[in-house]
Formats: structure tokens, sequence, C-alpha cells
């Protein structure tokens, strides 16, 4: 398969009456805005575009705003954050995963906002746990999965149930990357563990977005996003139209010298049997 390589979305964009973009990798790398992120979130508001920020951010969307805001992404260039965050908060407050009461907490602080106001507990070891709420590592610049091996497999003895509300598997800070919740969910589905994701690339993300938009049909709507894994598929299985941009996890793979690997491009999406409408090395207008 070859997929179609441009430098501006604007072409794209005009097909589209909304659109979802991925944050970490596509519109910041967790320090500072991408500036043709920024000028394409201005020209999609000029527009009268609605604009979701769909993350994987494993907190409320609320919480969010500010952090972005100091980057520059001006609040009334997009319609909200949509976090998994939020998505597990709907689902322990509709009580549509059923886990218990009582919680162990792995993440920063920041992150129990999920929680806050609910009926729930927060309890400080796996034998007072009735599941484990997993928004990544207690510090994910030391630690690593290994780290928690014993803790998940004791975990998976008493029969916890976990809920990822993060499935990446790593995120971009900067030029560094670090590992995510989806990297501990993952190693405890791998033994066996009941495990519950909460964001890109699963149903409920998609499903929570078309309540925010109102029901947009998604032959209307196009997703931006940096891995083919939760972004492109995600989309793609949800009907949404995809772009993929290759600076963010995938850079390592696709780009060399500074320059995009049109044949690495090719060669990831064949493998993940991904067809994204187009590739950008960073998304601009």
């Amino acid at each position: 398969m070859t997929v179609s390589v441009t430098d501006h979305i604007a072409p794209i964009a005009e097909r589209y009456d909304a659109f979802l973009f991925d944050l970490w990798g596509v519109v910041h790398n967790g320090i500072r805005a991408y500036p043709g992120a920024l000028r394409t979130l201005e020209a999609l508001h000029d527009a009268g575009k609605t604009v979701i920020l769909l993350s994987n951010a494993p907190r409320l969307g609320t919480d969010v705003d500010p952090f972005i805001a100091r980057m520059g992404v001006q609040r009334d260039h997009y319609l909200r954050v949509v976090a998994s965050g939020d998505m597990v908060r709907k689902a322990l407050e509709e009580r549509t995963v059923r886990v218990g009461q009582k919680f162990l907490f792995w993440g920063k602080g920041n992150d129990r906002s999920i929680t806050a106001g609910l009926d729930f507990q927060e309890v400080n070891s796996i034998d007072d746990a009735d599941f484990i709420l997993c928004c990544g590592l207690n510090d994910d610049e030391t630690e690593t999965v290994d780290d928690y091996r014993d803790q998940l497999l004791w975990a998976k003895q008493v029969d916890l149930p976990l809920i990822c509300a993060n499935p990446d598997f790593e995120v971009m800070k900067g030029d560094q990357m670090h590992p995510c919740a989806g990297a501990l969910a993952k190693a405890y589905q791998d033994l066996g563990g009941e495990t519950h994701w909460f964001g890109k690339p699963y149903p409920v993300a998609y499903d929570y977005c078309q309540t925010v938009l109102g029901g947009v049909n998604p032959s209307s709507i196009l997703a931006v996003g940096d891995t083919l894994r939760t972004d492109i598929r995600g989309a793609t299985d949800a009907g949404i139209d995809a772009v993929l941009v290759t600076g963010g996890i995938h850079a390592r793979e696709t780009m060399q010298g500074g320059e995009l690997d049109r044949n690495a491009l090719d060669r990831i999406c064949t493998e993940a049997a991904l067809t994204p409408v187009a590739a950008m090395t960073e998304l601009d207008w």
C-alpha cells in the first residue's frame, strides 16, 4: 500500500465538518505546542468547524484545559477536551463497569480527579482493594513495568479487576519516551487479569465523542493522530477517516534525518492493515 503524504491539511479538511485531534504528538509534545497545530486550530475555528481534542489522558478533560492553555492553545478554538478519564468517570458514575468501591490508585496525584465526589474509597494495598485504578506509573521517569510485576502477579492471584484510564503504551515528553498506564494494563492482561480499557482505540471513546457532537455522521468526521494502534485503528473501526502524523510515536520508525522515509511509512501501515487517508510529518494548515 502507498499512503498519500501531504504538508498541509487544509485541502483535506474542507471535506469534513468535525475533527478529532489527538493531543500528545499532534498538538503538543508534552512541553510545547506545535505552531502548525495552533495555526490549524485557528483556521478551523475561523471556518466554523467543530474540533474535539480526543486524548488518552487519564484525567478529566477540564483538567487538561489549563495545561494546554499554558502552551498557547486558545480555549475558543476547540469545543472541548474529551479525555479517557472522562470515560472512566462516566462508567463508574453510571455503574456500567462493576468493580466494587475500594480502589488502589496507580499514577499521578492529580489524576485522582476521576473519582472526586463519587462514592469510591482509595486504599493503600491490593489486599484492601476491590479494583486497581491504573492511570499510569507512579514515577514514569524512573520506574518500568517490571517494578510492578510482583503487584500484578498478586492482583491476579486475588482476582482483582484493573481499570486502565490510558491505553497508550508510551508517551512523548519532549524528546523522551515514558511508559504509560497501557503498558501496565497490557502486562496484567497478558497474565490473564481482568482488564477494562477506556480511551482510544476502544469504541467507548468514539461513542462518547458522538454524544458530544450530537450524532454527526462518521463520514463527516476526520481524526488526526500520531499512533496507528490507538488513533488510526480506533477511528477506522468507528468508520472515521484518519490522518497519521509521523513525527510523534512513529518518528523512530518513519523519520530519517528529519525526513520522512516513505517506504517505512508504507511498511508500518501495511503491517497494521490500516490505510490513513494521508500522512504528514506534523500537523499544519
